[in-house]
């Protein structure tokens, strides 16, 4: 088998990973040809090949047009539907001599952004284009003005999400006795912060319904007051209707919903939080008797978990009763009838003390997968139950 041949056959059974970059070059040195192969990002200096000189043994690759291994980049697709400002990102290897001068983003062919320092990352604005699929591709040059592409990677564009909103007396905290119900459909331009669309009510007589700000669980300022429409079930946003930039991050995140009073609760007898798809709000009550061992306690909680299962967040609102002497509460990671390990400590209102919330707390994707699993509880602990007075599982999925 001639030399020749066996490179061949050695750069055949090379692993694949379609949006890796590499490029034959050490500072653009003799004999610099790019060479390109799609791998995964290794450590500094290693490439799954050795430096070789102009000689090639049996059984081993080297190539004289390589002098030390190729710097590598590789792009990192975005998580889940981006909008707005999108950071696009790439992972770099380089070994001591390696020169990575630039890394050109193009979106559907078009440049979007180059970036020449490290970690050669660029911001780019998603509005610029129509919501649905794009091809991202990278070209990355070196010190010799070598190029390489990338890609392409699809990125899911979506600037003018639409949402449909139950609204239920459940989501009040706490909840009146009601049998009255909504429905609401809203649409947003996330760019320039427009909202529009309606309310839909029944079995209530409204005196005012809102769209406010906070996470389920919590109650905040209103920010656009809705208007009654030609019938008296029907209430719809006003012409004109703007969030601001930080408003609209706060909606991307599940902390907008909307409120509806009435005579006989002024405060609110419906509510609907509004949630992205990658968002899950779930309810739960707690007792002694979900506690290991159990505790006999004339106390109870309510609490409502927000989680962005991309982002990889949660935000807890905790509202307990009878425990008024509570010392510590905690969102824990773990099966019901089981001990687990603590994931965030609420912290206690300093206004309200049967109120403990923790916001935007990061965790894991694998601590996520546990939640999804019904794998979280609630627990709050007193000086007479200080492993915890009552708890209560979080349960995917609420009203």
């Amino acid at each position: 088998m001639s030399n020749t041949r066996r490179i061949e056959l050695a750069l055949a059974v090379a692993p694949l990973w379609g949006a890796a970059l590499v490029l034959g070059a050490c500072g653009g040195g003799t004999g610099s040809t790019p060479t390109a192969m799609a791998s995964d990002v290794m450590g500094s200096g290693s490439m799954g090949m050795s430096c070789m000189g102009s000689s090639m043994d049996t059984g081993s690759m080297g190539m004289n047009s390589m002098s030390c291994p190729a710097p590598a980049i590789a792009l990192v697709s975005p998580p889940g539907i981006v909008s707005r400002t999108v950071l696009l990102r790439t992972r770099v290897s380089l070994s001591q001599g390696d020169i990575l001068t630039r890394v050109d983003f193009l979106v559907d062919g078009a440049r979007v952004g180059t970036a020449t320092t490290a970690p050669f990352n660029v911001s780019w604005d998603s509005t610029t284009v129509g919501d649905g699929p794009h091809a991202l591709t990278a070209m990355a040059t070196d010190g010799s003005a070598k190029s390489i592409g990338a890609g392409p990677v699809t990125l899911q564009v979506d600037n003018h999400p639409t949402f449909t909103v139950t609204l239920s007396a459940a989501q009040m905290v706490p909840a009146p006795v009601s049998d009255a119900s909504g429905s609401a459909h809203l649409s947003v331009d996330l760019g320039k912060g427009t909202v529009g669309g309606s309310v839909v009510l029944s079995g209530i007589t409204a005196t005012a319904v809102t769209l406010s700000r906070a996470f389920a669980g919590d109650s905040g300022a209103q920010l656009v007051a809705l208007e009654p429409g030609a019938g008296s079930a029907q209430w719809n946003l006003p012409a004109g209707a703007l969030l601001t930039d930080d408003e609209v991050t706060t909606l991307l995140q599940g902390g907008l919903y909307l409120n509806v009073s009435s005579p006989a609760n002024p405060a609110g007898e419906l509510r609907g939080q509004i949630t992205p798809a990658n968002v899950m709000v779930t309810f739960s009550t707690l007792s002694g008797t979900q506690e290991v061992p159990a505790v006999a306690i004339n106390a109870t909680g309510v609490a409502a978990t927000t989680v962005d299962t991309v982002a990889n967040t949660l935000t807890v609102h905790l509202h307990s009763s009878g425990v008024a002497d509570a010392m510590a509460a905690e969102l824990v990671e773990g099966a019901a009838g089981a001990i687990g390990r603590p994931l965030a400590a609420l912290a206690r209102d300093p206004v309200d003390a049967g109120h403990w919330s923790a916001p935007l707390v990061t965790v894991s994707a694998s601590d996520v997968d546990a939640f999804k699993a019904s794998g979280w509880y609630l627990n709050v602990m007193t000086p007479a139950d200080p492993d915890g007075a009552i708890r209560g599982q979080v349960e995917p999925g609420g009203p």
